[in-house]
This record gives structure tokens, C-alpha cells and sequence, in this order.
């Protein structure tokens, strides 16, 4: 096993044909993973995370309670759903954000007690793309919508420029949005004005793609309306 890998783990050595399957999940599947125990405990933990940011610098989280890495909050409820999952035995997917990033996390039990009983749960994350709801109810497995979420530069936005930027992502022009919210165009192009800055955005496209990432707009139903207006136009 690689030693980067050796370096962040304190569950003890990876069996060999594990080991090389934790170094393929950790360095080629772009996700984070981690594997931890009932109470929390993280005992195996991707060397380099892509969508985790904890609240503490790196220097190795293996060994960390998630309440030592994220806000106390999101901890327990990521604990609670890890508890459920050794109770029940069967796997769940939670939709969260994280940073303001859409997520889906995979939690699966895993058993390596004597007696056959899960001890621990493997969790894998990553962003969430369209196919994602397909494949949750074709493998007839529990999706679950986090309720403590990190909202991250959104977090900053109006609740009238949340509603303008889901529109943005959606494909309505300033013009049609500014119909819908039967306001000015000068109106909503102030908003979008404000929302470029605040979100570090040089233009509509990178408006609408922070839009999907962060879940205000499927990403299937992104650009749909641009494309039912060509429709309609002669």
C-alpha cells in the first residue's frame, strides 16, 4: 500500500488485496473516503480530500472524532445517520451541501467483528450529478436529505438574490426573470451585479454553474426554459 496511505490511517494495517482497494478508491475515484467506527472515530481517511473541508488545518485525520473536523452540528447528525446504518445494516445515501457544493455521501456498513455483525461504516463522497436519483431507486436504497448544511458564499445571499441566481441557473434572461418577479430590468440586473461580486463570478455562465453545484436547480433542468423559448420563437 502506498505510504501516503499508511501515514493517515490509525486502524491498524490494510490486509493486502484491501490495501490496494482503498488505494484505487482513495487516488482514482476522485471522492473522499473514509472509514469509521460507531462512535464516530475516523479510522481510515482519503490522504487528500476533494469535498471535505474541515475546520482545522490538515495534519492527518485518522483518529479524529467528526466532531473534531466539522462544525458540532453537522457532526452529530452525520454520527446519528452512522449509528443508524450499523443498527439496520443496510446502506443510505444523504444529499447535503458542503462549502456550498451539492453532495452525495454513500454510507455502507462493513463487517469485520468475528461474529459477522457491521462495526463499521464505510463513507464515500462526492459531487452529485444527474444520474444520481435513478441509481439510488434502482438499487432500492435510502436517499436522506441532510438538514445541517454549509452553505458556504451563499450563506452571504438575500433570499431575493438566491431566487434570482436559481433563475439564472435555469437559463432566464434578465429580461424573463425580471417578468416573472414582476420587477425592473434595471432591478434584476442590480442583483446580478451584486451576486458577480459576492460569488467571485465573471459572468451568467459562471452564475448558473455555482447555481448547479450548489443545488438550487437540478442539473438536468439547467438551460431548460432557453430551450422552450427557441422553440417557441418563428
Amino acid at each position: 500500500m502506498p505510504s501516503n496511505v499508511n501515514e493517515h490511517q490509525s486502524g491498524g494495517p490494510l490486509p493486502g488485496d484491501l490495501a490496494e482497494v482503498w488505494a484505487a478508491m482513495t487516488s482514482d475515484s476522485g471522492a473522499d473516503v473514509a472509514i469509521v467506527n460507531p462512535e464516530g472515530r475516523v479510522l481510515f481517511m482519503s490522504p487528500v480530500l476533494s469535498w471535505w473541508a474541515p475546520n482545522r488545518p490538515y495534519d492527518g485525520f485518522a483518529g479524529k472524532l467528526l466532531t473534531d473536523l466539522f462544525p458540532k452540528p453537522i457532526a452529530d447528525e452525520r454520527g446519528q445517520l452512522i449509528r443508524r446504518v450499523l443498527d439496520t445494516n443496510k446502506p443510505l445515501v444523504m444529499h447535503a451541501a458542503w462549502k456550498g457544493i451539492r453532495t452525495r455521501t454513500v454510507m455502507r456498513p462493513l463487517k469485520t467483528d468475528p461474529a459477522g455483525r457491521a462495526d463499521r461504516v464505510l463513507i464515500v463522497c462526492r459531487g452529485i450529478v444527474p444520474a444520481d436519483d435513478t441509481r439510488a431507486a434502482q438499487a432500492d436504497v435510502e436517499v436522506v436529505q441532510a438538514q445541517h448544511v454549509d452553505k458556504g458564499q451563499l450563506a452571504n445571499l438575500t433570499p431575493r438574490e438566491m431566487e434570482i441566481l436559481a433563475l439564472i441557473g435555469q437559463g432566464l434572461t434578465t429580461a424573463a426573470i425580471a417578468e416573472k418577479l414582476f420587477r425592473s430590468r434595471k432591478t434584476i440586473e442590480a442583483h446580478r451585479l451584486s451576486l458577480g461580486i459576492k460569488l467571485s463570478a465573471r459572468n451568467r455562465v459562471d452564475l448558473a454553474r455555482i447555481a448547479v453545484q450548489s443545488g438550487l436547480v437540478p442539473p438536468d433542468a439547467a438551460n431548460a426554459p432557453r430551450h422552450e423559448r427557441r422553440k417557441k420563437t418563428p
